[in-house]
């Protein structure tokens, strides 16, 4: 079955592992793993930048993985997006813990897992990562911070608004406009950009 499944297409092959995974077998679970091991890494990388809690990060994930496999459905998303969420959910319980220390930097911003296109996906899309990066370091300190809080480290809206003391609401449209004024630098041509007081 294995050989089988390592001649079809990338996302069909994950489908059916991640299936007999979720049967638990171990073939299976072995060949997922050498399939996404350095995707779910680079992942982990982003968020905590160092390579030895990335490695943490990386085994307490794919044990959820194989704990959680029978619960994968098809029909809600890709195997490598449900695998990434995963990973980067775990990588952002490491970085939420008080003792350890990480920093967010361009990589973290641009770095966002997953196939589906969160808001940043398209605004990264539109324009090359330096530009896009540049973008987002024009904006007011405190959109800035909500964009990377709500996006890279996903955070949702009632986190948002209790960390920040303001309504959900409000936070959504703050958050809006942010992606709206990252948009607007983008849409600008090079040399009408201006820089960041």
């Amino acid at each position: 079955m294995i050989e089988d499944i390592r001649v079809e297409n990338g996302a069909d092959a994950l489908r059916r592992l991640l299936i007999a995974v979720g049967h638990r077998d171990e073939a299976a679970f072995a060949a997922l793993y050498g399939l996404t091991k350095g995707k779910m890494f680079a992942v982990a990388l982003a968020i905590v930048r160092r390579r030895d809690l990335a490695e943490d990060v990386m085994q307490e994930a794919y044990v959820r993985i194989w704990h959680n496999a029978a619960r994968f459905d098809p029909a809600k998303g890709s195997p490598i997006t449900w695998m990434a969420t995963i990973t980067r959910n775990q990588a952002i319980n490491v970085v939420r813990r008080p003792t350890v220390e990480v920093e967010c930097d361009q990589s973290v911003v641009m770095e966002v897992a997953g196939d589906d296109r969160s808001p940043l996906d398209q605004v990264q899309s539109s324009q090359e990562n330096g530009h896009a990066f540049a973008a987002l370091q024009a904006l007011a300190p405190l959109q800035r911070r909500l964009i990377v809080a709500a996006y890279v480290r996903g955070e949702s809206r009632d986190q948002l608004a209790q960390r920040f003391g303001a309504p959900a609401n409000t936070i959504k449209t703050w958050l809006r406009r942010a992606l709206m004024d990252v948009r607007a630098t983008l849409e600008r041509p090079h040399g009408n950009r201006q820089t960041a007081a």
